[in-house]
């Protein structure tokens, strides 16, 4: 026996933690921004700063698994809209 309010309460909880998702992936377009800006020629002295191509692969790699919790999160999406989320 499902609670209509409970249901309901999931359904918001799910759709706000997807479009939270689809936050964070629009701002990868930004990072690359970033990443395309920065000249290694000007990075400061005494300092250890990753260079491009590693932010690049930092970027890669985090979106990687924003990616695996999309697919894990579409695999759940029947479960996590009926039931009440814990806290």
């Amino acid at each position: 026996m499902q609670i209509p309010a409970l249901n309901r309460r999931a359904q918001q909880n799910y759709a706000t933690f997807v479009a939270a998702m689809d936050l964070v992936a629009q701002q990868f377009d930004e990072i690359d921004t970033l990443i395309d800006a920065l000249d290694e020629d000007a990075m400061p002295g005494g300092f250890t700063v990753a260079t491009p191509d590693e932010l690049r692969g930092f970027r890669a790699k985090a979106f990687d698994e924003l990616d695996r919790m999309r697919a894990v999160a579409r695999k759940y999406e029947g479960e996590l809209i009926s039931r009440d989320w814990r806290l």
